[in-house]
């Protein structure tokens, strides 16, 4: 093995040494598989902000202004607004998929078999180039990004630019941050974390009892968090007010030291988002809370919802993503979660017919364009369904995922005991003509769009700037306080007030009495 890697070492120092061509190592490493003789090459991507050979103050001394420019949407087909089609954005970022040097390590299709139809992939996260406490990142990220399209290649860079979204998201040190505790710090610059996280007060004291349940992994109670002990503070921007915010780097970031010594928060990845511009990625970031927003008013209060008719997009996609479920003896629809956002929201349910074990998946999206919500929603289904659709010789599903609270979903819902996953019959369904059409002239405008609907709303619109310089991607993370995650977060607010201003249920529900089932992804 060394011996003949030494060799063809030896032959490329001599190429390098006769004056031949610029060496075939030149930014790249070379590896070769002794059992197949395959051979693969991996590219060896610059560091503009390297301390050693680069810049480093275009990460430490980067202005937190988000600087929004005028950029026409060319690619709206497929899952979001984007200002290049993804067979581009795929070919540009391409090489930073490795498993030795790669921020991706790799990249594979979720499906067992391509059925033309329904397409995922998978991507691996290379967090061990760049930090250097493993646990506390694997408390704050899953072990591996998706990616969902309607076709191959938009599914394919979707899960590669999320891994890159969370690689770019880890705390790594070099950021510009301010310690302070927010008893010091004037309250109308920081933003207390209470108001982006949302547990009630019975969560808080009964976290400890409630952490020890595997099947709450997702819905950890953290500490309360103190006002009194300093913590870094991450500068971002206000999008509404113009000006500049801190925001807590515990909070914003993947695996800050922070939550080492006070876990005030979980880290998690709502509101992050890459793009090709920083207009692409901040439009997708909010549209993800808006997303996640739709369905925590919904989800906890069990509220019936009406239906989207899937016919009025006269999409043929739709027709044949529809007929696939019913080879499969599925039923698939989507439901209307628009909020006083104005933003269209949907859900789309999928459920097993004709057996006792129903393997109900769903799958969420929102966006300005309607269309592009429902196909989102409908490729998100779609992601799932790798996990439930392989059956043993009796018909028994078998599991792709072993994860406590995911099986017990599978398992036991039954869509005769949960009305509120089907459409009312009470409510006509709606049309994509129940939608005012706006957004896709220019991404800065969208952008300014979303910020106007939120700040009729009372929220704030702020943005952290995430992006890498060596990665080629924009990579934000969106934060509206007030706004809600999906996860199990109980406190008053928005969950409570909005769905009845809604007209979705009648009255305010007792925090008792809401959905004793959590989002279980």
């Amino acid at each position: 093995g060394p011996a003949v890697a030494g060799g063809l070492l030896a032959v490329e120092l001599a190429r390098i040494a006769a004056g031949a061509a610029a060496s075939r190592l030149e930014g790249r490493m070379t590896t070769v598989d002794l059992r197949t003789l395959g051979v693969m090459e991996h590219t060896l991507v610059r560091l503009p902000q390297c301390p050693a050979c680069g810049d480093p103050t275009l990460i430490g001394e980067r202005s937190p202004k988000v600087v929004l420019s005028s950029r026409s949407a060319r690619h709206v087909t497929d899952g979001g607004y984007r200002i290049e089609p993804p067979a581009r954005t795929y070919a540009r970022l391409e090489k930073h998929i490795s498993p030795l040097i790669g921020a991706v390590t790799r990249l594979h299709t979720f499906a067992e078999q391509d059925n033309g139809v329904t397409y995922s992939f998978t991507a691996g996260h290379n967090f061990a180039m760049i930090g250097d406490n493993m646990d506390l990142l694997r408390r704050n990220l899953r072990g591996q990004s998706g990616g969902k399209g309607r076709t191959e290649v938009q599914a394919r860079v979707s899960a590669l630019c999320e891994a890159i979204e969370r690689y770019s998201g880890v705390w790594r040190g070099e950021e510009p941050v301010t310690e302070a505790a927010y008893a010091d710090l004037d309250p109308a610059v920081a933003v207390h974390p209470e108001s982006l996280l949302h547990f009630s007060d019975s969560q808080y004291a009964g976290r400890e009892e409630w952490n020890k349940d595997p099947a709450h992994r997702l819905h950890l109670v953290p500490e309360r968090f103190r006002t009194d002990l300093p913590v870094d503070w991450s500068p971002a921007w206000s999008l509404t007010e113009e000006r500049e915010r801190l925001v807590p780097s515990g909070y914003a970031w993947y695996g800050h030291p922070d939550l080492e010594r006070h876990f005030y928060c979980v880290g998690d990845s709502n509101g992050n988002a890459s793009g090709n511009s920083v207009e692409e990625a901040v439009l997708q970031g909010f549209c993800e809370l808006v997303e996640r927003d739709a369905v925590a008013l919904w989800w906890y209060n069990r509220a019936r919802r009406p239906a989207f008719d899937l016919d009025s997009l006269r999409d043929p996609y739709v027709d044949t993503v529809r007929e696939f479920y019913r080879g499969m003896d599925r039923d698939l629809w989507l439901l209307d979660l628009t909020t006083d956002l104005g933003i269209p929201a949907f859900v789309g349910v999928s459920h097993r017919l004709g057996h006792p074990v129903e393997d109900v998946i769903v799958g969420f999206g929102a966006h300005l364009d309607p269309r592009v919500a429902a196909i989102r929603t409908l490729t998100e289904v779609n992601q799932f369904l790798p996990s439930v659709e392989r059956r043993d010789e009796q018909g028994n599903t078998l599991y792709l995922d072993d994860d406590v609270a995911t099986l017990a979903w599978w398992k036991e819902t039954r869509l005769a005991e949960e009305p509120w996953l089907v459409p009312d019959p009470a409510q006509r369904p709606r049309t994509l003509t129940d939608y005012a059409p706006s957004g896709g002239g220019d991404l800065a405008g969208d952008v300014e769009t979303c910020v106007a609907r939120a700040a009729a709303a009372g929220i704030e619109v702020i943005v952290l700037d995430q992006s890498r310089p060596d990665l080629e991607l924009s990579v934000v993370r969106v934060i509206a306080p007030g706004m809600r995650h999906f996860w199990r977060r109980l406190g008053p607010g928005r969950l409570y007030d909005v769905p009845v201003a809604l007209g979705w249920i009648p009255e305010p529900r007792a925090e008792d009495d809401l959905n004793p089932t959590s989002v279980f992804f």
